[in-house]
């Protein structure tokens, strides 16, 4: 298993996501949820992660938003030939960091059996918004213009599906799908992940 290798603009965001959760939870108002995920992409050896908070609309627990600051390691391009004959695949992986904003929907069972009442169905849609850019720029030799594939800025379609598995009142475990059908041009990206959440503030809605 390939190591990840977090950019440094992990440090920025963790400290833009922690200053925001702990003003929240100083008004005392919501029920923020920080999670913490770890992914591995369709494509061999690729790795990464996720951090951000979630919180419920209007106190509404089935009805909920998310935003995340993501990264994914070593992401391949399809279909090289398309862009240059001479391409060194060697420079065939780039690193993707994105913040997605997600709306969801949670489905709570409404069961008698202990286990199933543990677990909390969601289902997601949103986009990711690109961070960096990630091109290729051909040797001095070779005259043609440098090939972008994605460019900051870059709004993509992101869907998604998870499970919780409450483990105590505060928090859970996640185990999910995140999936951009058409990620600028790296084409549909999928990942599974595992995670966890913590509640912090009020219950209301919950």
């Amino acid at each position: 298993m390939s190591s990840i290798e977090f950019p440094k603009i992990t440090k920025n965001v963790f400290v833009k996501l922690a200053s925001i959760i702990l003003f929240m939870v100083s008004i005392n108002s919501y029920a923020v949820e920080p999670f913490f995920q770890v992914h591995k992409a369709d494509q061999s050896e690729v790795y990464g992660a996720s951090i951000g908070i979630s919180d419920s609309f209007f106190n509404q627990r089935e009805f909920n938003w998310a935003i995340s600051y993501n990264y994914l390691g070593n992401v391949s391009i399809n279909n090289l030939e398309e862009y240059s004959p001479v391409w060194d695949e060697s420079d065939n992986s780039f690193p993707l960091n994105t913040v997605d904003l997600m709306l969801s929907y949670r489905y709570y069972p409404k069961t008698y059996n202990s286990f199933i009442k543990t677990l909390i169905f969601e289902f997601q849609a949103g986009v990711g918004i690109a961070l960096t850019e990630n091109k290729f720029v051909f040797r001095p030799e070779i005259d043609t213009d440098d090939v972008y594939f994605s460019e900051q800025g870059d709004v993509n379609v992101a869907l998604g599906f998870l499970v919780h598995k409450k483990l105590t009142k505060q928090v859970s475990m996640q185990i999910g799908v995140k999936h951009y059908p058409d990620y600028s041009e790296f084409g549909d990206i999928s990942s599974v992940y595992i995670g966890f959440s913590y509640r912090f503030g009020r219950e209301g809605g919950y």
